[in-house]
């Protein structure tokens, strides 16, 4: 009898476990959801970061698919990156080829991401690896995502306010009086009436005048939110095994193009520019349709942006 129990039990484990739709039928395109994309907006098919760094280049390549109501369904990235590995008082860089994917499964209130990470060393094979997994969520009734992997969300309306990481973290994105998001803090929840602010970047980045005419939300993907962080350790900026913030799913996203920035040396201080400024200034390039087509931030890092249409 016990054993008969623990068969039925490994047997609705497996079913738990199994991929996010259990359904051969899942449709994408029919597939019924509270989650919504801005309507109206042009749909960014790719976007591709590139930096050089000590003569090292590393590049940031997303391809994006969307469903029939204009849904992200699939993410395709490449990526080169360098490991960094500490020898004999010198720190050394081996390069590495990163590819990987995210499919999105919507189903009512209940959400799914799988996905799949390559990574291949040229110089060292046994470094090679890949891994996979998939995170599960929830659906508030207004399209915003209640909760997310290990993170639950909080919001007034639809714009967020705080992230609750499982790890004792609080998530507090900031914005300006337009609501575009300048940076995050990090708080350390502690059994005292106010928390801990563990790292504070709440005014990293100002903004243009220009508004965000595309589906695709900069300031998530360029990493002002740190809730991609908080949701997954695998994330930095300009890579996440899946994006959330960037097209929405967390909420109302950044209304303008940002254009300033602060940069930080490795240990977080701050660089001024030539002038003594602590904001280094970006700029962006548009289309005929006033849509961005490239931006090269205040530390350098360009990044380049195709359309669907």
């Amino acid at each position: 009898m016990k054993n008969a129990l623990k068969l039925i039990l490994f047997a609705f484990m497996a079913v738990a476990f199994s991929a996010c739709s259990d359904s051969d039928d899942y449709n994408p395109d029919t597939a019924v959801t509270p989650y919504e994309p801005v309507p109206g907006r042009r749909m960014v098919s790719q976007v591709k970061t590139t930096n050089t760094i000590d003569g090292r280049s590393y590049s940031w390549e997303h391809n994006f698919s969307y469903d029939a109501q204009g849904r992200i369904k699939e993410i395709n990235s490449n990526i080169v990156h360098y490991r960094p590995v500490s020898f004999e008082n010198r720190m050394l860089f081996y390069k590495c080829y990163i590819t990987s994917k995210a499919n999105y499964y919507f189903e009512g209130k209940s959400f799914c991401v799988e996905y799949s990470i390559s990574k291949e060393y040229p110089d060292y094979p046994s470094w090679n690896g890949v891994e996979s997994g998939r995170d599960r969520g929830r659906f508030n009734s207004n399209g915003t995502l209640a909760k997310m992997g290990s993170m639950d969300f909080q919001y007034s309306a639809t714009q967020l306010q705080s992230a609750y990481s499982d790890g004792g973290y609080i998530y507090k994105p900031v914005r300006d009086s337009f609501g575009n998001v300048t940076g995050y803090a990090v708080l350390g929840m502690m059994n005292t009436e106010s928390d801990t602010i563990v790292l504070d970047r709440s005014k990293d980045f100002l903004y243009s005048g220009i508004r965000n005419k595309t589906n695709f939300d900069f300031s998530g993907y360029f990493g002002y939110w740190g809730v991609e962080k908080g949701l997954m350790t695998l994330a930095t900026e300009y890579y996440a095994p899946y994006q959330l913030t960037a097209f929405g799913m967390l909420g109302a996203t950044s209304s303008y193009l940002p254009l300033r920035m602060i940069v930080r040396d490795s240990k977080g201080n701050v660089v001024n520019d030539a002038n003594g400024n602590s904001y280094h200034n970006g700029m962006w390039e548009f289309d005929e349709k006033e849509c961005p087509v490239s931006f090269v931030d205040g530390s350098g890092r360009k990044t380049e942006i195709k359309y669907v249409n």
